[in-house]
C-alpha cells in the first residue's frame, strides 16, 4: 500500500443491492480497471479506527451537515480479516463544501497503539509526514481525543482504464464495533448495514467523464450522503441501546 495523499478530489456515493453487482460491472467494465494494490482477490479489507471528542464533536458535525468537517483515524490494510495487517496509516480526511482532502502519514503497529492510547512518546516518521502528525496531535489535546468506534470492510477498488483521475470502490460487509484495536477478532464486529447492500464510491479530480456518467445514471443508482463513521457511530449506539432494555 502506498503512502498517497490526495487535495481537491470529488467523491460521489452510492448505496447499492449487491444483487445489482453484476449489472454494475457489466456496464462499467469497459471504463476501469482493477487496483495494483489490491490481493489477491483483487481486494482488500479495510480496518478504520475514528478518533472522537467526549462530546462526540465530529460525528456531530457530519449529522449537523456541517460543510468543513475533518475524520482523524486510524487505517490498516490487510488480505482477510484474520490476517496481519500489510500496512498502516494515520490519516487526516477532511471536507471542504464538496471537496475532499485527505493527508497520511504511514505508521506500524507500536506506533498505532501509541496514537490509540495517546502515549506521551514521539512518533518518528519521515519529514513529509511530520505534519499530518503534527495536526493530529493538535486535535487530539484540543479536543481531547480519544478511539471512538472501529469500521471493517472489504473493498475492492478500480482505477479509470482511460481517465487516471477517476477512480470507483465497492465496499462489502461493512461492518463496525466499539473495540478500537487493531487486533480486534472478526467476531467483534457486526454489520452496521444489512449485508445485501454495499457502497459504490465515483472518486475523482477534476472532471468525471460524461461517458461513465451517463453509464451510471442509465443504471438508475441514486446518490446517498454516506458515512461509514456516522452510520457506524448510530450502529453501535443502537446495539448499546438495545442491550441495555434486555437487561
Amino acid at each position: 500500500m502506498e503512502a498517497l495523499s490526495y487535495t481537491n478530489r470529488y467523491e460521489i456515493k452510492y448505496l447499492v443491492q449487491t444483487k445489482q453487482v453484476p449489472e454494475i460491472h457489466e456496464a462499467l467494465d469497459p471504463f476501469l480497471e482493477l487496483d495494483r494494490n489490491g490481493f489477491h482477490d483483487g481486494g482488500y479489507y479495510c480496518q478504520s479506527i475514528y478518533f472522537d471528542s467526549p462530546d462526540r464533536r465530529f460525528y456531530r458535525e457530519k449529522t449537523e451537515g456541517d460543510l468543513t468537517r475533518i475524520k482523524p483515524r486510524i487505517r490498516a490494510y490487510r488480505p482477510s480479516p484474520e490476517a496481519p495487517t500489510a500496512a498502516v496509516f494515520m490519516e487526516l480526511k477532511g471536507r471542504y463544501d464538496r471537496i475532499i482532502a485527505k493527508r497520511r502519514s504511514k505508521i506500524d503497529g507500536e506506533q498505532a497503539d501509541r496514537l490509540l492510547t495517546r502515549s506521551s512518546d514521539r512518533i518518528e516518521v519521515d519529514s513529509l509526514a511530520t505534519s499530518a502528525l503534527d495536526e493530529f496531535n493538535y486535535l487530539a489535546n484540543r479536543f481531547q481525543l480519544a478511539p471512538s468506534v472501529s469500521v471493517l470492510y472489504h473493498r475492492t477498488p478500480y482505477f479509470g482504464s482511460f481517465y487516471p483521475n477517476v477512480r470507483v470502490t465497492f465496499d462489502r460487509n461493512i461492518r463496525c464495533s466499539l473495540v478500537t484495536a487493531l487486533d480486534a477478532e472478526f467476531g467483534d464486529f457486526y454489520n452496521a448495514i444489512p449485508s445485501n447492500w454495499l457502497v459504490m464510491e465515483l472518486k475523482y479530480s477534476d472532471k468525471v467523464p460524461g461517458m461513465l456518467l451517463d453509464r451510471i445514471r442509465a443504471l438508475g443508482l441514486r446518490q446517498w450522503s454516506f458515512s461509514k463513521f456516522a452510520v457506524s457511530t448510530q450502529a453501535c449506539f443502537d446495539v448499546l441501546r438495545t442491550r441495555r432494555v434486555l437487561h
